[in-house]
């Protein structure tokens, strides 16, 4: 199948019609992952055609009701396809700690490859539970309601300069998000520059960066249908996922750090926390809140900042020698033993609470954060009993894991900003892959 599939198809997306549907920041969404109870509701009330109907929907049958959305935007000219198949420039600009950043992508139909053929690769592990709830919304919609996002090495200099002149071109559509993220697309619809990104990329090392789940749910859909259809000819639309494709070296590149929240703690592990964390980490009190994110922020890759629940004082955790480290974390490949999230995993939530692996993918105990404060007053507030706070890995970081064949426990990465929900959407049923 790999051979005769082309690797990269344009494809009429399905967008809003906003003389229909409103303005288009009205209309938009995050993934689903960061949409809770509340932003659910206020999504819901801000537009009556805004994505979260479709991304996370709240009736009693979400999966159902959402199909028929679907089918009656299209049928109503909510959403329409745009004029001829494309693919698709798109960039975010957006400011961070004062700085100002654009981050460009190119978004495509990629062809489903599995990971054991080494051109798509993962870096962090998935939890069971969320690839059940994407399977069902993929299953009754028939449609990428949102972009999965993948990285690709730099260095072909013909696509580096079509990205480069498409960035000059008007915008098909604008929309600024609730966090002030400037998302803007253009469409790439002439053959001979569709024919350019083809032939880069046609055997380039995707590594994905954000939408695990929703890539392994693809693979599982895509299974499903060959099986129930077998005599189906040539490439479908279901052989493919929507995929925001970035550079390794884009300078709008951006990881934050995921912090952990512990709902539930063992209150004897915590007791004796210091006692069983000082094997490996020599620990340092800390006065409050605001003095424990200046001493992490100082302190670099490697030092834990931990919150428990009943002390007033926080702690820093640094590792005792590397040679201690290396020794107690010797059960990993050596591309995972010197990540925050992997001393933390390893060393804290295992050795110290006896939390383990499995428990941890099942899910319902740990919640993930980039919001260092909001982590640590889950803990003064009583709703937590500790909140674990860690730098985040790099780029490199995350390209050394893949390439070693490993993989990172779950939530390891968050790529600032989410890629929109809502701007463009990849009907499956639609047309498969067509010629440029």
């Amino acid at each position: 199948m790999v051979e005769e599939f082309p690797r990269i198809a344009p494809f009429a997306a399905l967008t809003f019609d906003c003389t229909r549907a409103g303005r288009l920041e009205t209309l938009i969404a995050p993934p689903y992952d960061l949409i809770d109870g509340a932003r659910q509701n206020a999504l819901y009330a801000r537009n009556p055609y805004n994505i979260v109907r479709l991304e996370l929907n709240r009736e009693a049958d979400p999966y159902a009701a959402a199909a028929a959305t679907l089918a009656k935007w299209r049928a109503d000219g909510i959403l329409r396809p745009t004029p001829r198949p494309a693919i698709y420039h798109y960039t975010q600009s957006f400011e961070l700690d004062g700085r100002r950043y654009t981050r460009t992508g190119l978004v495509v139909r990629m062809r489903l490859d599995d990971f054991s053929g080494g051109l798509i690769l993962p870096h962090e592990r998935t939890f069971p539970k969320a690839k059940e709830d994407r399977l069902r919304l993929l299953a009754a919609t028939r449609a990428n309601v949102s972009p999965i996002f993948g990285l690709y090495p730099a260095g072909d200099a013909a696509l580096e300069a079509l990205l480069a002149n498409a960035a000059r071109r008007e915008p098909l559509f604008a929309a600024t998000d609730d966090l002030g993220v400037r998302n803007e697309v253009r469409a790439i619809g002439d053959p001979a520059e569709i024919e350019t990104a083809r032939r880069a990329l046609a055997a380039v090392r995707i590594l994905i960066a954000d939408g695990h789940h929703r890539y392994e749910t693809a693979l599982e859909y895509r299974r499903r249908r060959r099986a129930a259809e077998p005599a189906l000819a040539g490439p479908r639309g279901f052989d493919y996922v929507m995929m925001t494709l970035v550079r390794f070296d884009d300078p709008g590149l951006v990881i934050l750090p995921t912090h952990r929240v512990a709902r539930r703690l063992d209150a004897a592990a915590i007791a004796a926390f210091d006692e069983r964390a000082g094997a490996c980490f020599a620990i340092e009190k800390v006065a409050n809140a605001e003095a424990l994110r200046l001493a992490l922020g100082a302190a670099g890759r490697g030092v834990l900042g931990v919150a428990l629940r009943g002390d007033r004082e926080f702690r820093l955790l640094r590792p005792r020698n590397q040679a201690a480290l290396g020794a107690a974390l010797a059960d990993l490949p050596p591309a995972l033993r010197e990540l925050d999230v992997s001393i933390l995993h390893a060393l804290v939530f295992d050795r110290v609470f006896g939390l383990k692996a499995d428990a941890i993918r099942a899910g319902g105990n740990l919640e993930y954060t980039i919001d260092a404060r909001a982590a640590l007053e889950a803990v003064a507030s009583g709703a937590a009993d500790g909140a674990f706070l860690m730098a985040a890995p790099t780029v490199g970081d995350v390209e050394g894991v893949c390439a070693s064949g490993a993989t990172m426990p779950e939530k390891s990465t968050y790529f600032f900003p989410k890629l929109a929900t809502g701007l463009l959407l990849n009907p499956l049923d639609d047309d498969g892959p067509r010629a440029a």
